[in-house]
């Protein structure tokens, strides 16, 4: 195993051990155990990312105010929004995490990306 995977495999178990994923791993447990609750979240989940990824012209607005709507509802249970936190936490830690590493990585991109 080279250097680069050595740390990589690294990080995925310091990221395990963080007191946010043990706590999500314990909230997704709980919420398996309820499976209308886990398919109403799959399903809030799955609608979220098609919205914030449909390449699609979409009504954002009314999108994002449905979603708001029904998140605001959907939320009052606290599992559910502990989870829903806990997972947004989560991801914004990895994606800072490759924002760094992109940042300091040099791949002379300007000119490429210049326009878009």
């Amino acid at each position: 195993m080279n250097r680069v995977e050595e740390c990589t495999q690294a990080l995925i178990e310091s990221i395990q051990q963080t007191e946010e994923y043990l706590r999500y791993q314990k909230l997704r447990e709980l919420t398996d155990q309820d499976p209308e609750l886990r398919r109403k979240l799959n399903e809030f989940r799955r609608r979220v990312y098609q919205v914030q990824t449909s390449g699609e012209t979409l009504d954002h607005y009314s999108e994002q105010e449905r979603l708001g709507s029904d998140a605001s509802e959907f939320r009052k249970n606290e599992l559910v929004d502990e989870y829903l936190k806990m997972e947004l936490h989560i991801c914004r830690m990895i994606q800072n995490m490759a924002f760094q590493i992109a940042d300091a990585i040099d791949l002379d991109l300007d000119d490429v990306l210049e326009g878009l």
